[in-house]
């Protein structure tokens, strides 16, 4: 005679159990093919031609943030019109901002995006171990090149 519950519901308990268990190995699966890929630089576009949005902006940014804590930037990925003012000098001064913040940021995340024209316009807050965040502010042009990165939010908003 087969196993029987006196309760009804332990069967379909115990069908999540499994989908979580392979829902888990799935995702560890999936970081482990993430961590493999951390040393390469995700596009800056997304695969339209366009700005990235989403969990591919904030992988971008989180790429951005800790190659401008490293005081490395890869200047292709900016403007032709902004691309003067990335320096050695000034990608210095900003690894040094950064690093004030001592580790890099957990996480980055999304707070706001606008479009005015073909500019896109994306506000970023990237949150650190100790639980202090700031927020930069990304403008990106129509092929998804950096138009310039500033402090703070999106002004008038």
């Amino acid at each position: 005679m087969p196993f029987r519950s006196a309760r009804p519901d332990e069967r379909p308990a115990a069908k999540l159990r499994r989908i979580a268990v392979f829902a888990v190995i799935g995702l560890f699966a999936a970081c482990s093919v993430a961590v493999a890929r951390a040393g390469e630089t995700p596009p800056v576009v997304a695969p339209s031609g366009s700005v990235p949005t989403g969990v591919a902006l904030t992988a971008w940014a989180m790429h951005w943030f800790n190659e401008m804590m490293a005081g490395r930037t890869d200047r292709s990925r900016y403007s032709a019109s902004f691309a003067p003012e990335v320096t050695d000098q000034a990608v210095a001064g900003i690894a040094h901002d950064l690093n004030r913040y001592g580790a890099a940021p957990l996480r980055a995340e999304i707070v706001q995006t606008k479009t005015d024209g073909d500019q896109t316009f994306a506000t970023i807050k990237f949150v650190f171990p100790r639980g202090d965040a700031t927020s930069l502010l990304f403008g990106f042009d129509a092929a998804g090149k950096i138009t310039g990165v500033a402090p703070g939010g999106i002004a008038g908003d």
